[in-house]
């Protein structure tokens, strides 16, 4: 399900003295499949791009495609959005409103037409794969729960959607080390499925041990698109930027300007230990 952006752009409180332009001219194609990360400064339009791709924001001028169909235009069926794609905002732990786990959980499929037994099924499908037990949460109160499992029902209530694009703002924002492991390694197991996956994230260790592809966006615009491994080995670009990279690619940076053989293209950390594996093994040593 191909998400083509053409030409679009966005301004915030346009035609008063608040005006601010958002995103401007921003084109880009998000093919089946692919993992994405998008990068840049607060302020530089991540919120706004993918709020704008969920249908929550109408752009002020150009379209978005969604299946080659323009998903602001009167003849779509934005139930269709809806079941296709998923959104998931910073700190969704502060949305959880119902008496129970399950019923939080369901809210979301009650306007997908569902029988009860198949929302029933998604609902314990969507907790188990967050880790829960199901019978043992089902009738709890998600406020009584800790802040990473209010944050893990939350995203169940997106997940059991089943959506095909799954949209992840600032999703490791806050959690423990163990938590962001698992979270990632999930949205890893999604991916692996077939579901897309949009990450907005400030941390470059994430992107690029996890994403495919990274988009950097800076005052609104467009300027970096390419492969992770690309785009997050350019470590003088991104400083001139005053964007940071992953630490092994920094590292590997440092390591390179000491005279030590480490590849232009390590991004990540286990091929940053190989290397230096290979090279002391090498006996390249003072």
């Amino acid at each position: 399900m191909p998400i083509e952006i053409e030409n679009v752009f966005y301004t915030y409180a346009k035609g008063t003295p608040f005006e601010a332009e958002a995103l401007r001219d921003v084109s880009l194609t998000i093919k089946n499949g692919e993992f994405i990360g998008i990068m840049g400064h607060t302020g530089c339009g991540k919120s706004t791009l993918i709020q704008l791709i969920a249908g929550l924001l109408t752009p002020i001028k150009g379209n978005i495609l969604l299946d080659g169909r323009n998903i602001n235009s009167k003849e779509y069926d934005r139930k269709e959005l809806r079941r296709k794609v998923g959104i998931v905002f910073q700190y969704p732990e502060y949305q959880l409103f119902e008496t129970t786990v399950e019923r939080d959980v369901m809210f979301g499929l009650k306007r997908l037409g569902l029988s009860k037994s198949e929302s029933a099924e998604r609902v314990k499908w969507a907790l188990e794969t967050l880790g829960f037990d199901f019978e043992k949460v089902r009738d709890i109160s998600p406020l009584g729960l800790s802040g990473g499992e209010k944050r893990r029902v939350a995203i169940a209530g997106v997940l059991a959607v089943k959506p095909e694009v799954l949209i992840l703002d600032e999703p490791i924002a806050g959690l423990d080390p163990l938590g962001r492991e698992a979270f990632l390694s999930l949205t890893d197991e999604l991916n692996s499925s077939g579901t897309s996956i949009i990450m907005v994230s400030h941390n470059a260790d994430a992107l690029a041990e996890h994403a495919k592809r990274i988009i950097v966006l800076e005052n609104g615009k467009l300027i970096m698109d390419g492969a992770a491994r690309e785009i997050l080995s350019d470590v003088q670009y991104l400083k001139e930027k005053r964007l940071g990279t992953s630490q092994p690619a920094m590292i590997a940076e440092l390591l390179r300007y000491r005279g030590i053989g480490i590849g232009h293209d390590v991004i990540c950390r286990q091929e940053l230990v190989s290397q230096l594996v290979s090279y002391v093994k090498g006996g390249n040593r003072e």
